[in-house]
Protein backbone atom coordinates (compact mmCIF):
# COMPACT_ATOMS: atom_id res chain seq x y z
CA UNK A 1 0.00 0.00 0.00
CA UNK A 2 1.41 3.39 -0.96
CA UNK A 3 1.30 6.43 1.29
CA UNK A 4 -1.47 7.93 -0.88
CA UNK A 5 -3.82 5.01 -0.30
CA UNK A 6 -6.42 5.04 2.45
CA UNK A 7 -5.66 2.53 5.19
CA UNK A 8 -8.24 -0.08 6.25
CA UNK A 9 -10.26 0.71 9.35
CA UNK A 10 -11.94 -2.41 10.74
CA UNK A 11 -14.29 -0.34 12.88
CA UNK A 12 -15.89 1.18 9.75
CA UNK A 13 -17.05 -2.10 8.31
CA UNK A 14 -16.55 -3.20 4.71
CA UNK A 15 -18.38 -3.85 1.48
CA UNK A 16 -16.80 -6.63 -0.60
CA UNK A 17 -17.57 -6.91 -4.30
CA UNK A 18 -16.67 -10.44 -5.40
CA UNK A 19 -16.50 -11.69 -9.00
CA UNK A 20 -15.66 -15.36 -9.47
CA UNK A 21 -16.53 -17.96 -12.09
CA UNK A 22 -19.53 -18.99 -9.96
CA UNK A 23 -21.36 -15.72 -10.59
CA UNK A 24 -24.53 -16.04 -12.66
CA UNK A 25 -23.78 -12.75 -14.44
CA UNK A 26 -20.19 -12.05 -15.42
CA UNK A 27 -20.56 -9.60 -18.28
CA UNK A 28 -17.68 -7.94 -20.10
CA UNK A 29 -15.03 -5.72 -18.59
CA UNK A 30 -17.30 -2.67 -18.79
CA UNK A 31 -20.03 -4.35 -16.75
CA UNK A 32 -17.49 -5.47 -14.17
CA UNK A 33 -15.97 -2.01 -13.82
CA UNK A 34 -19.41 -0.39 -13.63
CA UNK A 35 -20.24 -2.78 -10.81
CA UNK A 36 -17.01 -2.04 -8.95
CA UNK A 37 -17.26 1.75 -9.22
CA UNK A 38 -20.96 1.71 -8.36
CA UNK A 39 -20.47 -0.40 -5.24
CA UNK A 40 -17.52 1.78 -4.24
CA UNK A 41 -19.99 4.67 -4.36
CA UNK A 42 -22.43 2.71 -2.18
CA UNK A 43 -19.64 1.97 0.30
CA UNK A 44 -18.59 5.63 0.47
CA UNK A 45 -22.16 6.81 0.99
CA UNK A 46 -22.60 4.34 3.85
CA UNK A 47 -19.24 4.96 5.57
CA UNK A 48 -17.82 1.54 4.66
CA UNK A 49 -14.44 0.49 3.29
CA UNK A 50 -14.58 -0.99 -0.19
CA UNK A 51 -12.89 -4.24 -1.23
CA UNK A 52 -12.81 -5.75 -4.71
CA UNK A 53 -11.99 -9.39 -5.49
CA UNK A 54 -11.94 -10.48 -9.13
CA UNK A 55 -10.99 -14.09 -9.92
CA UNK A 56 -13.08 -14.81 -13.02
CA UNK A 57 -10.59 -15.86 -15.67
CA UNK A 58 -7.95 -13.52 -14.30
CA UNK A 59 -6.99 -11.55 -11.22
CA UNK A 60 -7.94 -7.91 -11.80
CA UNK A 61 -4.77 -6.84 -9.96
CA UNK A 62 -2.69 -8.13 -12.87
CA UNK A 63 -4.08 -5.27 -14.94
CA UNK A 64 -5.41 -2.63 -12.54
CA UNK A 65 -3.68 -1.69 -9.29
CA UNK A 66 -5.10 0.18 -6.29
CA UNK A 67 -4.51 3.90 -6.69
CA UNK A 68 -5.75 6.13 -3.85
CA UNK A 69 -7.90 3.43 -2.24
CA UNK A 70 -6.55 0.06 -1.10
CA UNK A 71 -9.37 -2.16 -2.37
CA UNK A 72 -7.15 -5.25 -2.79
CA UNK A 73 -8.39 -8.30 -0.89
CA UNK A 74 -8.44 -12.10 -0.84
CA UNK A 75 -11.36 -14.49 -0.47
CA UNK A 76 -9.74 -15.67 2.77
CA UNK A 77 -10.29 -12.16 4.19
CA UNK A 78 -14.06 -12.76 4.24
CA UNK A 79 -15.27 -14.52 7.41
CA UNK A 80 -16.63 -18.00 6.82
CA UNK A 81 -19.31 -17.89 9.49
CA UNK A 82 -22.58 -16.65 7.94
CA UNK A 83 -23.61 -14.51 10.94
CA UNK A 84 -20.40 -12.46 10.63
CA UNK A 85 -21.40 -11.07 7.25
CA UNK A 86 -24.45 -10.21 5.19
CA UNK A 87 -24.90 -11.10 1.54
CA UNK A 88 -26.49 -8.42 -0.61
CA UNK A 89 -27.72 -8.28 -4.20
CA UNK A 90 -27.62 -4.93 -5.96
CA UNK A 91 -29.60 -5.19 -9.16
CA UNK A 92 -33.16 -4.32 -10.26
CA UNK A 93 -35.47 -3.50 -8.56
CA UNK A 94 -32.95 -1.93 -6.16
CA UNK A 95 -31.50 0.50 -8.68
CA UNK A 96 -34.12 3.14 -7.99
CA UNK A 97 -32.70 3.79 -4.54
CA UNK A 98 -29.35 3.75 -2.76
CA UNK A 99 -28.82 0.80 -0.45
CA UNK A 100 -28.93 1.75 3.21
CA UNK A 101 -26.15 -0.21 4.94
CA UNK A 102 -24.95 -0.07 8.54
CA UNK A 103 -21.45 1.15 9.44
CA UNK A 104 -19.33 -1.40 11.27
CA UNK A 105 -20.90 -4.36 9.45
CA UNK A 106 -19.40 -6.57 6.74
CA UNK A 107 -21.33 -6.95 3.48
CA UNK A 108 -20.59 -9.19 0.51
CA UNK A 109 -22.05 -8.59 -2.94
CA UNK A 110 -21.63 -11.36 -5.50
CA UNK A 111 -24.59 -10.44 -7.70
CA UNK A 112 -24.63 -7.21 -9.68
CA UNK A 113 -26.16 -7.05 -13.16
CA UNK A 114 -23.56 -4.60 -14.47
CA UNK A 115 -25.82 -1.58 -14.71
CA UNK A 116 -24.43 1.76 -13.62
CA UNK A 117 -25.73 2.51 -10.13
CA UNK A 118 -24.96 6.24 -10.42
CA UNK A 119 -26.81 6.57 -13.71
CA UNK A 120 -29.77 4.45 -12.58
CA UNK A 121 -30.23 6.40 -9.35
CA UNK A 122 -29.93 9.70 -11.26
CA UNK A 123 -26.92 11.04 -9.38
CA UNK A 124 -26.28 14.60 -10.65
CA UNK A 125 -23.24 14.94 -12.93
CA UNK A 126 -22.72 11.20 -12.63
CA UNK A 127 -20.18 10.89 -15.45
CA UNK A 128 -17.75 13.25 -13.74
CA UNK A 129 -18.26 11.49 -10.41
CA UNK A 130 -17.86 8.03 -11.99
CA UNK A 131 -14.60 9.13 -13.64
CA UNK A 132 -13.25 10.55 -10.37
CA UNK A 133 -14.08 7.37 -8.47
CA UNK A 134 -12.60 5.17 -11.20
CA UNK A 135 -9.36 7.13 -10.89
CA UNK A 136 -9.48 6.92 -7.09
CA UNK A 137 -9.71 3.15 -7.35
CA UNK A 138 -7.57 2.18 -10.31
CA UNK A 139 -4.34 2.82 -12.13
CA UNK A 140 -2.83 0.66 -14.90
CA UNK A 141 -0.53 -2.11 -13.68
CA UNK A 142 3.07 -2.21 -14.83
CA UNK A 143 2.35 -4.88 -17.51
CA UNK A 144 -0.40 -2.64 -18.94
CA UNK A 145 1.88 0.41 -18.84
CA UNK A 146 4.64 -1.57 -20.59
CA UNK A 147 2.21 -2.64 -23.31
CA UNK A 148 0.98 0.93 -23.70
CA UNK A 149 4.57 2.08 -24.20
CA UNK A 150 5.28 -0.63 -26.78
CA UNK A 151 2.32 0.17 -29.02
CA UNK A 152 3.21 2.62 -31.78
CA UNK A 153 0.48 5.25 -31.56
CA UNK A 154 0.25 8.73 -33.08
CA UNK A 155 0.84 11.60 -30.68
CA UNK A 156 -2.72 12.77 -31.38
CA UNK A 157 -5.47 10.51 -32.68
CA UNK A 158 -9.18 9.75 -32.73
CA UNK A 159 -10.85 6.35 -32.42
CA UNK A 160 -13.56 4.52 -34.35
CA UNK A 161 -15.03 1.57 -32.46
CA UNK A 162 -17.44 -0.99 -33.89
CA UNK A 163 -18.56 -4.28 -32.40
CA UNK A 164 -20.16 -7.09 -34.39
CA UNK A 165 -20.34 -9.94 -31.83
CA UNK A 166 -21.39 -12.86 -34.08
CA UNK A 167 -22.71 -11.15 -37.21
CA UNK A 168 -19.43 -11.77 -39.11
CA UNK A 169 -18.97 -15.29 -37.73
CA UNK A 170 -19.25 -16.84 -34.27
CA UNK A 171 -16.82 -15.11 -31.93
CA UNK A 172 -18.51 -15.43 -28.55
CA UNK A 173 -21.42 -17.12 -26.81
CA UNK A 174 -24.26 -14.64 -27.09
CA UNK A 175 -27.98 -14.54 -27.72
CA UNK A 176 -27.66 -11.15 -29.36
CA UNK A 177 -27.19 -12.21 -32.98
CA UNK A 178 -26.06 -15.01 -35.27
CA UNK A 179 -23.79 -14.97 -38.32
CA UNK A 180 -25.41 -13.20 -41.26
CA UNK A 181 -25.44 -14.75 -44.75
CA UNK A 182 -22.09 -14.28 -46.48
CA UNK A 183 -23.39 -11.72 -48.97
CA UNK A 184 -24.92 -9.69 -46.14
CA UNK A 185 -21.64 -9.88 -44.20
CA UNK A 186 -19.81 -8.36 -47.17
CA UNK A 187 -22.37 -5.57 -47.42
CA UNK A 188 -22.04 -4.94 -43.69
CA UNK A 189 -18.24 -4.66 -43.85
CA UNK A 190 -18.46 -2.26 -46.81
CA UNK A 191 -21.11 -0.14 -45.07
CA UNK A 192 -19.07 0.12 -41.85
CA UNK A 193 -15.93 1.02 -43.83
CA UNK A 194 -17.93 3.77 -45.54
CA UNK A 195 -18.95 5.17 -42.15
CA UNK A 196 -15.37 4.85 -40.96
CA UNK A 197 -14.22 6.89 -43.97
CA UNK A 198 -16.73 9.60 -43.04
CA UNK A 199 -15.25 9.77 -39.54
CA UNK A 200 -11.72 9.92 -40.93
CA UNK A 201 -12.64 12.80 -43.27
CA UNK A 202 -14.11 14.71 -40.33
CA UNK A 203 -10.88 14.44 -38.27
CA UNK A 204 -7.70 16.47 -38.54
CA UNK A 205 -5.80 13.72 -36.67
CA UNK A 206 -5.14 10.05 -37.54
CA UNK A 207 -7.93 7.58 -36.74
CA UNK A 208 -7.34 4.20 -35.08
CA UNK A 209 -10.04 1.55 -35.65
CA UNK A 210 -10.94 -0.89 -32.85
CA UNK A 211 -13.29 -3.84 -33.21
CA UNK A 212 -14.03 -7.30 -31.84
CA UNK A 213 -13.86 -8.82 -35.35
CA UNK A 214 -10.50 -9.90 -36.76
CA UNK A 215 -12.11 -10.26 -40.17
CA UNK A 216 -13.31 -6.66 -40.15
CA UNK A 217 -10.00 -5.32 -38.85
CA UNK A 218 -8.14 -7.09 -41.67
CA UNK A 219 -10.54 -5.48 -44.14
CA UNK A 220 -10.04 -2.10 -42.46
CA UNK A 221 -6.25 -2.45 -42.66
CA UNK A 222 -6.49 -3.34 -46.37
CA UNK A 223 -8.66 -0.23 -46.72
CA UNK A 224 -5.86 1.91 -45.32
CA UNK A 225 -7.03 2.18 -41.70
CA UNK A 226 -4.76 1.97 -38.69
CA UNK A 227 -5.65 -1.00 -36.42
CA UNK A 228 -4.27 -2.59 -33.22
CA UNK A 229 -2.38 -5.92 -33.30
CA UNK A 230 -4.78 -8.74 -34.14
CA UNK A 231 -3.47 -11.28 -31.60
CA UNK A 232 -5.08 -9.28 -28.77
CA UNK A 233 -8.59 -9.26 -30.24
CA UNK A 234 -11.21 -11.18 -28.25
CA UNK A 235 -13.74 -10.94 -25.44
CA UNK A 236 -13.06 -11.77 -21.83
CA UNK A 237 -16.38 -13.62 -21.44
CA UNK A 238 -15.07 -16.38 -23.69
CA UNK A 239 -13.41 -19.48 -22.32
CA UNK A 240 -9.89 -20.53 -23.25
CA UNK A 241 -8.73 -17.17 -24.56
CA UNK A 242 -5.12 -16.09 -24.31
CA UNK A 243 -3.61 -13.88 -21.64
CA UNK A 244 -2.86 -11.44 -24.46
CA UNK A 245 -6.60 -10.86 -24.92
CA UNK A 246 -7.00 -10.09 -21.22
CA UNK A 247 -4.07 -7.67 -21.37
CA UNK A 248 -5.22 -5.91 -24.53
CA UNK A 249 -8.74 -5.52 -23.15
CA UNK A 250 -7.24 -3.04 -20.68
CA UNK A 251 -4.62 -1.65 -23.07
CA UNK A 252 -7.30 -0.79 -25.63
CA UNK A 253 -9.48 0.78 -22.92
CA UNK A 254 -6.70 3.16 -21.91
CA UNK A 255 -5.63 3.79 -25.51
CA UNK A 256 -9.17 4.83 -26.40
CA UNK A 257 -9.44 6.98 -23.28
CA UNK A 258 -6.38 8.95 -24.44
CA UNK A 259 -7.84 9.76 -27.85
CA UNK A 260 -9.20 13.19 -28.74
CA UNK A 261 -12.65 11.70 -29.39
CA UNK A 262 -14.33 8.34 -29.93
CA UNK A 263 -16.78 7.44 -32.67
CA UNK A 264 -19.03 4.44 -32.00
CA UNK A 265 -20.66 2.94 -35.09
CA UNK A 266 -24.00 1.52 -33.97
CA UNK A 267 -26.20 1.21 -37.06
CA UNK A 268 -25.91 1.06 -40.84
CA UNK A 269 -28.77 1.74 -43.20
CA UNK A 270 -30.40 -1.08 -45.15
CA UNK A 271 -29.06 -3.88 -42.93
CA UNK A 272 -30.54 -5.81 -39.97
CA UNK A 273 -30.98 -3.63 -36.88
CA UNK A 274 -29.00 -5.97 -34.61
CA UNK A 275 -26.05 -6.57 -36.95
CA UNK A 276 -23.99 -4.20 -34.78
CA UNK A 277 -23.81 -4.16 -30.99
CA UNK A 278 -24.31 -0.99 -28.95
CA UNK A 279 -21.18 -1.53 -26.91
CA UNK A 280 -20.63 0.42 -23.70
CA UNK A 281 -16.88 -0.27 -23.82
CA UNK A 282 -15.99 2.80 -25.95
CA UNK A 283 -18.50 4.95 -24.06
CA UNK A 284 -16.78 4.28 -20.75
CA UNK A 285 -13.35 4.76 -22.31
CA UNK A 286 -14.61 8.24 -23.25
CA UNK A 287 -15.91 8.82 -19.72
CA UNK A 288 -12.57 7.77 -18.22
CA UNK A 289 -10.69 10.10 -20.56
CA UNK A 290 -13.25 12.94 -20.36
CA UNK A 291 -13.42 13.13 -24.16
CA UNK A 292 -16.31 13.43 -26.66
CA UNK A 293 -18.25 10.26 -27.44
CA UNK A 294 -20.01 10.37 -30.81
CA UNK A 295 -22.55 7.77 -31.95
CA UNK A 296 -22.67 7.34 -35.73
Amino acid sequence: MTSSQSAPDSSRGSLYFVITETRTHLGGITDRLKGAVGLYYVAKQNGLDFRFIHQAGFDIRDYLEPNQVNWSAELSDIPRLPWQKKKIVYSPPHYGELLNLKPGKLYVCRENSGNNILEKTKVPDWQRLWREMFRELFRPSEPVLNALRQYEMPERYAVVNVRFINSLGVSEISRYNAPLPEETQKRLIDAVLEKTDACRKECDVPVVVYSDSVRFLKAAAAHGCRIPPLDGIGHIMNRNISQRVYLDTFVHLFHMSRAEKIYSIRQVEGLPENCLYRSQYPRYAAIIGDIPFIIV
